[in-house]
């Protein structure tokens, strides 16, 4: 056991009476729109998650792949789905709470985007303490520093990392072979495992690029437009 053991137990619950407390307050309010708003947050999640929960008492949308995107409160001590019935007398629309929950999250949780050697290439390494670092796709095209020719390889492995891949030549070939085991064997680490899906993302659009490893064996099922693109780089 650490030597802090019984002050780290005594601060967990101590976390719990706390967020209780703000909870039970909050509830009192939670029809005042310019109350709650600034509490408003987007997470995403995988979608059997959602699906444990009960994607009824959420609102979201398909984010793709396995991953949901979805609307929440994010309190100081813990974050909590908002119920469709909660955004009743809001007089919002889903959109606009996308709007705001997105903006709301970029705002209060910085990320730390740094510049990587991963074995023969460079990738963009997303890296933050907190729970929200996946949402950096929201804010893809706004980050020009991370942008490629012909578009990107991301992975969000799990809640506290991203990894970024800037197609600009057949390197990307090798690279290929490098990110996506990455990115599988982080989101089984973990923590808080999210997808271990990897998206090629351009003109705005995300698309799954399948694979499977098995046997130590790595095989990739690219879509048509994703080989189309390979072929165009190798003329």
């Amino acid at each position: 056991k650490p030597k802090n053991y019984k002050g780290i137990i005594n601060d967990h619950f101590n976390s719990l009476i706390e967020a209780n407390k703000f909870e039970i307050e909050f509830e009192k309010k939670v029809d005042n729109f310019d109350e709650v708003k600034k509490y408003i947050g987007v997470r995403l999640y995988n979608e059997e998650y959602v699906d444990y929960i009960g994607r009824e008492f959420t609102i979201g949308k398909e984010f793709g792949g396995d991953i949901y995107s979805m609307i929440v409160f994010d309190f100081p001590h813990s974050i909590s789905s908002i119920k469709p019935e909660q955004i009743k007398n809001w007089g919002k629309s889903i959109d606009e709470l996308f709007e705001i929950g997105i903006q709301n999250i970029k705002e209060k949780y910085p990320l730390t985007i740094t510049k990587e050697d991963f074995n023969t290439f460079d990738i963009w390494f997303v890296n933050s303490d907190h729970f929200f670092t996946p949402n950096i796709l929201f804010d893809i095209e706004n980050l020009k520093k991370l942008s490629g020719t012909n578009g990107l390889l991301i992975g969000i492995p799990h809640r506290h990392s991203a990894i970024i891949y800037p197609i600009e030549n057949l390197e990307i070939v090798k690279a290929m072979n490098g990110i996506f085991p990455a990115i599988h064997n982080m989101n089984i680490e973990g923590p808080g495992s999210l997808s271990n899906k990897v998206f090629w993302y351009k003109d705005e659009i995300f698309t799954e690029i399948p694979y499977k490893i098995q046997d130590g064996k790595l095989q990739f099922f690219p879509p048509e437009n994703f080989l189309k693109m390979l072929n165009e780089l190798n003329t």
